[in-house]
């Protein structure tokens, strides 16, 4: 689970948005376009795509490089040669003892002592000025800021010192070399946004200048929803130049917002780097007496009866009739009652204020039914001068089947319910938050700051019901976060079944506490980490950024022990997906196979949703290693805890584990990080924190996941990063594989990989050119799967002890349909070579959208390898789709749609004779039909683990060719997505009738074998 104005980063948790046919009485369905990976478990597709600044990488000095090999640390380098990350090397801990005992002084101590490794003097040290001292346990992170002329850098420049007791543990960021001054700007502020919207193919019109935020100075467009913003900054060439430059963070609101951070040439106007912000004054006092109530759904209503009304009472403070007490969970003293936005908070959205309603000191939600522009500001429920919250709830969408009637129903029935429901949430992620770290200090969003740091006026803005009279906003939530100060905005969709895109159930986003959670996530991790400006970038930023709105989400509501029994805490989105095994993502946290090295496994390729599943994968790993080692306290614990009423020491492994998590966030001072970069931060965490006590339990998990002490990647954009198993203790096994055919000879050009998938994955081991046999991998047990030309594919396990050395034995058998031993294909379709290439990332395909020609039948005839009739008692096919390839050779350059991957399939078989030359379907004789779910998906869409490559034992079968024809795809023949699953008239949801995908068929592997 990217969107709005003034955004740093925004982030969606899905993007299926599908224009329905149109008109009351669509007759005949037509069909629509197919889903093409994008959305759920898809790309992102957010506009006009990111570029860095212009330039080359500029190799660190020789000066640099040798006081690294003197520092005792591992250095990754910035684009300007200095350092980007500086942490103890192997199982060092510290990078400095005896420095002064405050953190600031530690900090810039350490720095001057070590001018030669960051390429700045130590009076540039004493200029960095001080962005945020902020405490972690002990310790701190001391974030500092590079300026030239008073004005900061608007990228790089800032460096975040990780210090305990005059002790430096970490160091991140990327300060610039800088030399001589700037050119003074010739451009104006306003040159500037126009600028940088006409890079985007927008135009703001007339701008009226409004309030400033800070440095920031604000703007509204005549042209566009929303508010403008430009600050005077400066940026680094690589050799230490520094020219003038405008920060703009500028584009549009609404259903589909468009937000871009740009960097401006003040003088030029060039756009010199460009980064999509959508990952999709009054201050009032009053109604200050009573104890506020809100009915709510702690979690979501319940998954088997969403009409069941099971929401509990959240009261401020005790009384009769209350479930919980959400004053006793908030921060300490002065902050106010939740619908109490009292204070010097100033902001936009101030005047909109009214007592007794959904407007506070930390979050505001409204309705965007029908809303454009800013007109959904004012809409928000019946003021409650009792200030009981208690609305109506019918679960009227859901009841209806999706029956837009209920949206134009004067009633709103819901409306109020769903208000109230997102404003208790967002209320109760800023508490649970705060108590973790995420305070004013930290760049939070509230209203009033209270004087303790940072700047108000910028509470989370919740749009419930976003575009819900629009049928193609559906199925979504997205979270846009300003720098602090600026405008924190989510919106809330509607979710309903469409056709060959989503098929969850008809529900309103707002009542699925781990939707909203996970967005509310996104405003954290791009306000903490890179400092209150800056926010993730990068394929390995974004993927992160997904797996840790995830985790915060999950974690939280099994802390405040709200998840339902039977319900499994780690799947996200289990209501309105109608998926509790695995939710919105191909897997549920808690039972994920993948690791570092699957980068880009799934049908979209690399995609910062099904990327971020193996980072949500690699967190729940160290997660239950730290419950292994402290253990899980009771409910009644954990929710003191959650309350901030216990020391982390107290609270078991989880708690412990996402303590770590926030104060990693605070470590890492640039935006552009990989996941080695978020790994280090971790550890640095521990380190400060809890002195290190837990690091052996850290790397081991770690490098269980494929982030052990060798894992690299070369950049946040870096979709085959290099993957190691092993811990930097040495109490590492090595594994030989021993990789042979039926008669023990060894088989080249073999490849291993860890995990259960081999598309764009890096391999571990192997025979091919550039690998070695033998891999070191810290203790436990392993998937592992190997490939080889003219071998096909083999699942095995093994176990790995201690510091042992062993051999792991490899059988393969030949691939008889494989072109490296031999077969020929001919046949229907394109790229036919492809399904006998031994090679799960490359596919074969049918396309029959244009011509709406029928998938049934349509096959291929593959010629065995060997020289007469073998005797086939097995095979192997895999339905597994690729990403879209605009240079595909073989033409299918169309929707790589998960709808139209091969469900059901018929094999026939041929033995060649004089009078037969099996070149014709009517010679082949069918042998093996699979069951109609070969290939089973359910709700709500095929994902990568449904169409992997599995084994089907097939009747003895003596032939030297076979025929593999399709049967159904999943678009056809899948239950989940067949019939009207709706009460809309202007929606299909049928798939065979209503998507093109019904016209495709794609499988990516046919493999056959003796034995």
């Amino acid at each position: 689970m990217r969107r709005s104005v003034l955004a740093l980063a925004t982030a969606c948790i899905v993007a299926v948005i599908q224009t329905p046919s149109a008109g009351a009485d669509p007759g005949p369905a037509q069909p629509q376009s197919s889903d093409s990976g994008s959305g759920m478990l898809g790309a992102h597709d957010h506009g006009k795509p990111d570029k860095d600044l212009p330039g080359a990488h500029r190799a660190p000095s020789a000066k640099a490089k040798g006081a690294a090999a003197e520092a005792d640390a591992r250095v990754r380098w910035s684009r300007y040669g200095t350092p980007t990350t500086v942490v103890p090397d192997g199982e060092g801990t510290t990078l400095a003892t005896g420095l002064p005992a405050a953190p600031e002084q530690a900090a810039r101590s350490y720095l001057k002592d070590n001018a030669a490794l960051f390429g700045i003097s130590p009076d540039q040290v004493d200029d960095l000025k001080l962005v945020s001292n902020t405490p972690i346990g002990k310790g701190a992170a001391v974030l500092l800021a590079q300026e030239v002329d008073g004005k900061p850098f608007g990228r790089d420049g800032l460096v975040s010192v990780g210090v305990v007791d005059g002790t430096v543990v970490s160091v991140t960021g990327a300060l610039a070399p800088v030399t001589g001054t700037p050119q003074p700007a010739t451009l104006s502020e306003q040159d500037a946004i126009k600028a940088a919207l006409a890079d985007v193919t927008m135009s703001p019109g007339r701008l009226t200048e409004t309030e400033g935020t800070g440095k920031w100075q604000k703007y509204e467009a005549a042209d566009l929803d929303g508010t403008q913003m430009v600050r005077p900054v400066v940026v680094a060439d690589t050799d230490g130049t520094v020219r003038s430059a405008y920060q703009v963070q500028a584009g549009t609101t609404g259903e589909e917002p468009e937000l871009y951070d740009s960097i401006v040439d003040a003088r030029t106007g060039e756009v010199l780097a460009r980064r999509s912000l959508v990952e999709s004054e009054q201050v009032v006092d009053g109604a200050e007496d009573g104890n506020p109530q809100w009915k709510v759904f702690p979690f979501s209503p319940p998954l088997n009866d969403s009409s069941a009304d099971t929401r509990e009472t959240w009261c401020w403070t005790a009384a009769a009739g209350c479930d919980r007490v959400v004053g006793d969970e908030a921060p300490g003293e002065p902050h106010q009652p939740w619908d109490i936005a009292s204070g010097k908070g100033g902001g936009t959205y101030g005047s909109y204020y009214k007592p007794g309603t959904t407007l506070g000191a930390n979050a505001f939600a409204s309705d965007g039914l029908t809303a454009t522009g800013r007109n959904w500001l004012g809409i928000t429920p019946n003021v409650r001068p009792d200030r009981v919250y208690d609305y109506s709830y019918t679960d009227a969408w859901h009841a209806s089947g999706c029956d837009p009637k209920v949206l134009t129903n004067p009633a709103q029935p819901d409306r109020d319910a769903a208000l109230g429901n997102l404003f208790a949430q967002h209320n109760g992620m800023h508490d649970f938050s705060y108590h973790l770290g995420f305070t004013e200090k930290a760049w939070n969003m509230q209203h009033d700051n209270y004087a303790l740091g940072g700047k108000g006026g910028d509470p989370e803005m919740g749009v419930a019901r976003s575009g819900g009279s629009n049928p193609s906003t559906r199925n979504n939530a997205n979270q846009s976060t300003g720098a602090d100060g600026g405008v924190a905005l989510t919106n809330m969709y509607l979710w309903q079944p469409q056709a060959g895109a989503f098929y969850g159930r008809c529900a309103d986003g707002d009542f699925d506490a781990s939707v909203v959670g996970h967005e509310y996530t996104h405003a954290i991790t791009n306000r903490m980490i890179g400092g209150p400006d800056a926010g993730i970038s990068g394929t390995h930023g974004g993927s992160m950024g997904e797996s840790w709105s995830d985790l915060v989400a999950s974690e939280r509501l099994i802390e405040t022990g709200v998840v339902p029994d039977g319900v499994d805490p780690w799947v996200v989105g289990p209501y309105v997906t109608d998926n509790n095994q695995r939710g919105i993502r191909n897997f549920a946290i808690d039972h994920s196979p993948l690791n570092y090295s699957n980068f880009g496994y799934d049908m979209s390729g690399a995609e910062v949703h099904s990327d971020g599943e193996i980072w949500n994968a690699v967190q729940y790993e160290v997660r239950q290693a730290l419950v292994g080692k402290y253990g899980e306290p009771s409910k009644k614990v954990l929710a003191s805890c959650a309350a901030g009423k216990a020391a982390v020491e107290d609270c078991g492994g989880g708690r412990r584990w996402i303590q770590l998590m926030f104060d990693s966030y605070l470590l890492m001072a640039d935006g552009r990080i990989t996941m080695v970069d978020a790994r280090d931060a971790m550890l640095a965490a521990d380190r400060i924190r809890f002195g290190g006590a837990d690091l052996d339990v850290l790397w081991t998990a770690f490098a269980k996941r494929g982030l052990g002490i060798g894992a690299t990647a070369t950049s946040t954009s870096d979709t085959r990063p290099h993957a190691d198993f092993s811990t930097p203790n040495g109490k590492n096994g090595t594994v030989t594989f021993k990789i042979a055919d039926d008669g023990g000879k060894a088989i080249d050009g073999a490849k291993v990989y860890i995990g259960h998938f081999t598309t764009r994955t890096t391999p571990v081991a192997g025979t091919a050119s550039g690998l070695d046999a033998a891999a070191r991998l810290t203790p436990g047990r392993y998937d592992a799967v190997a490939v080889a030309p003219g071998y096909g594919l083999v699942r095995f396990d093994f176990q790995v002890g201690g510091t042992s050395q062993r051999t792991v034995p490899v059988h393969m058998e030949r691939n008889l349909a494989s072109a490296a031993a031999g077969a020929t294909i001919t046949g229907d379709g394109l790229n036919l070579a492809r399904l006998i290439d031994d090679d799960e990332g490359t596919n074969w395909a049918f396309v029959g959208n244009k011509t709406r020609t029928s998938v049934v039948g349509k096959g291929v005839s593959i010629h065995l390898a060997g020289d007469g009739p073998s005797k086939i008692r097995r095979v192997q096919v895999s339905a597994l789709n690729r990403p879209t390839d605009s240079k595909d050779p073989g033409g299918d350059t169309g929707s790589q749609s998960r709808f139209s991957a091969l469900r059901q399939f018929r094999i026939s078989a041929c033995t060649r004779t004089e009078s037969v030359d099996c070149s014709q379907p009517g010679q082949f004789k069918p042998v093996y039909t699979s069951a109609a779910d070969a290939f089973a998906a359910a709700k709500p869409r095929p994902a990568a683990p449904d169409l992997t490559m599995r084994g089907f034992d097939i009747p003895l079968t003596t032939a030297t060719d076979l025929r593999f024809e399709t049967v159904t795809n999943q678009c056809i023949g899948g239950p989940a997505f067949a019939g009207e699953q709706d009460n809309d008239p202007n929606n299909v949801t049928d798939c065979a009738t209503g998507s093109t995908a019904a016209f495709n068929v794609r499988a990516s592997e046919f493999q056959v074998f003796e034995h």
